[in-house]
């Protein structure tokens, strides 16, 4: 669902739960059908297309899931240019 919820939104879902939390008009992200607004989404671009989106989930929060997965896109940076 996170990947899911990044890809959709085009951001990472980090930055969605964290405008969610501080900004009133941002709070009904959490009730679209199918999104999860937690740490860990993060979309996948190819140039400036986003062609999709890793979702983790198991480290101990939301900004680790996310660090992961910043890390592992990292890893194959080269091959979405």
């Amino acid at each position: 669902a996170k990947a899911y919820t990044s890809a959709s939104a085009r951001a990472n879902t980090l930055a969605m739960m964290e405008a969610a939390q501080k900004n009133p008009a941002a709070a009904n992200l959490v009730h679209i059908p199918g999104f999860l607004v937690l740490g860990g989404g993060v979309p996948i671009r190819a140039g400036n297309d986003v062609i999709g989106a890793v979702g983790v989930g198991g480290a101990p929060g939301g900004q680790l899931d996310e660090q992961c997965a910043t890390a592992a896109l990292d890893k194959v940076k080269d091959l979405l240019k």
